[in-house]
């Protein structure tokens, strides 16, 4: 399809998305002791934003937030947290390809796309060319990507690295999804953003397609 087509279609999943939202969270509050509710929170958790999730959460009945399920949740939100708007990324350090150890703070005052992806990934090569040409357009704008890759075979990474033209910076532990900053930032799912300011601090997050556009246009153009 065309981009056009393409943004358009984007468009109306995310329209989607936001009608099944609404719903679960009107089912959630007007049932408060369910544990339907409880579940659709269960799920939330798994890759919903922080505030979302935490909002939801508050609508549960006591009983249910202190049940076993409840307190799982609990523990997922003080992970959520750490990749909430307004807060601080986490100073990480980890090797790009040649081996050497690269440290967020080395991008301090810059906008930074943190994108967490692998060679293995179907949607995350295919969300690649978006990226690209993403930083191809603002790359003069203080802004860069920095790619964490959750790859366990090195030469397979790089590989795709070359395939797909990435020229920014990439970095990885070679752990998989055992990858120690997407473990930090509970990441269930790839590919993943986060979006940080010049100041290291989170200012978006799971931006892709037409979304990452719309949101760098709105910084930089």
């Amino acid at each position: 399809m065309s981009k056009e087509e393409q943004i358009a279609l984007e468009k109306k999943v995310d329209e989607l998305r936001e009608q099944r939202r609404t719903r679960t969270t009107q089912y959630i509050k007007t049932h408060p002791k369910s544990f339907l509710s409880l579940s659709l929170v269960a799920d939330r958790a798994m890759m919903g934003a922080y505030d979302v999730v935490k909002s939801s959460f508050d609508l549960l009945d006591p009983s249910l937030q202190n049940s076993a399920n409840g307190k799982f949740i609990v523990k997922r939100l003080d992970i959520l947290k750490r990749s909430a708007l307004g807060e601080a990324m986490l100073n990480f350090t980890q090797n790009n390809t040649d081996g050497k150890p690269v440290r967020f703070s080395d991008f301090t005052g810059k906008y930074v796309l943190v994108d967490f992806w692998a060679s293995w990934c179907g949607p995350c090569r295919g969300e690649n060319p978006n990226v690209l040409a993403a930083y191809k357009k603002y790359k003069d704008k203080n802004f860069t990507v920095l790619g964490v890759s959750l790859d366990e075979d090195g030469e397979k990474w790089k590989k795709a690295i070359k395939d797909d033209a990435m020229p920014w910076t990439q970095v990885s532990d070679l752990k998989g999804w055992k990858n120690e900053v997407s473990t930090y930032y509970g990441i269930q799912g790839i590919p993943s953003t986060l979006l940080i300011d010049p100041q290291g601090k989170i200012i978006a997050k799971d931006l892709r397609g037409a979304s990452l556009n719309e949101k760098l246009a709105a910084l930089f153009d």
